[in-house]
């Protein structure tokens, strides 16, 4: 029996390898090697560029390259979340915002169609507004009968509006080029001016009825802006379809002459452009797109296809959950055989 404070004779083992020449180190988990210049470690390094090595040697405790490397890599790693994650907030909040703005998904019930047969005939169009013309007393003959909806806005003289004065629009000819002269194939504007003409001529506004336009009806000279038809052809007669070398011009007559129907993106580029496409609707609006734009159109696909795929990955989910609860989950709680 042994003495008590003194140690039995109990089991143990000892140490199988005494000698330490014998012993393996542990395998490291990052392997001092160069990493070649892949895609991904370039993006890495150039993502990374405002932490230099040094930095992360003193300040981050990593003074292995491999340490530092596998640092640049997850913030790589987090920079594409972040990206991911602002492209899937651009196409769910601001994707509409782009490409179909307001003023052209509104709803256009009541719209006076261009050529309506089945519409009051004495309906003519100014300024994108539709005015009735029944009561009307012409202080000037016109040579030809409108057309239901028609725009006769380039038979009257329109002052420039405030948004063609602006500073962003110096240089741009389009912006307060007189339109009146005998060269816009009306011979100037026979109706003076559009104001008095409208007084003068019981010409009635018909309140809330902007003219509607197909798209089968823009013609060559007439493009859309945001949902917005805008007259131009007495412009390019006025200037003899002669482009200047400014930027708007530049856009107009590559929508007018190309037959580039929707326009939009063109005065979506910079800001001036942006207060061109306010000035030149101002100017020369014929009146409304009473048909989806392309941009509302591929708007309204995408949310259809994004409903699909989310509608799609729920619904799985759910039968999934449903077949488990009911035919797959008893199987793994049932007594096993004996």
């Amino acid at each position: 029996m042994p003495i008590r404070g003194e140690r039995g004779g109990t089991l143990r083992r000892g140490a199988t390898l005494v000698r330490n020449e014998r012993r393996q180190a542990a395998t490291p988990m990052i392997k001092k090697e160069k990493r070649k210049l892949t895609p991904w470690v370039v993006y890495s390094k150039i993502i990374t560029f405002w932490a230099p090595g040094f930095l992360l040697a003193k300040l981050g405790k990593m003074p292995d390259p491999g340490m530092q490397q596998a640092w640049r890599e997850k913030i790589a790693l987090v920079s594409l979340i972040v990206l991911i994650c602002g492209a899937v907030v651009y196409l769910t909040i601001f994707l509409p915002v782009t490409f179909c703005p307001q003023s052209a998904a509104k709803y256009q019930s009541d719209i006076f169609e261009l050529g309506d047969k089945n519409g009051d005939s004495s309906v003519i169009g100014i300024k994108g507004k539709a005015y009735s013309t029944a009561e009307a007393k012409w202080q000037s003959k016109l040579s030809f009968t409108p057309i239901p909806g028609q725009d006769l806005t380039p038979y009257f003289d329109v002052p420039i509006p405030d948004s063609c004065k602006s500073s962003k629009l110096k240089g741009f000819r389009a912006a307060e080029y007189n339109v009146c002269g005998s060269k816009n194939g009306n011979e100037g504007c026979p109706l003076g001016n559009v104001d008095t003409a409208i007084k003068a001529n019981n010409f009635k506004l018909m309140k809330d009825r902007p003219i509607g336009y197909d798209w089968s009806d823009v013609k060559p000279g007439y493009f859309v802006i945001n949902g917005h038809v805008l007259n131009m052809t007495p412009y390019l007669l006025s200037v003899n379809k002669s482009p200047s070398t400014d930027m708007l011009d530049e856009a107009i007559f590559a929508a007018a002459n190309n037959s580039l129907v929707d326009a939009s993106l063109l005065f979506q580029r910079t800001s001036n452009m942006k207060a061109a496409a306010d000035c030149l609707i101002d100017r020369f609006l014929a009146g409304e797109l009473a048909k989806d734009t392309p941009g509302c159109f591929a708007v309204n696909l995408f949310n259809y296809a994004a409903l699909a795929v989310i509608g799609g990955i729920v619904l799985t989910r759910f039968f999934m959950a449903v077949v488990f609860q009911y035919f797959l989950s008893w199987q793994l709680v049932r007594r096993p055989p004996r």
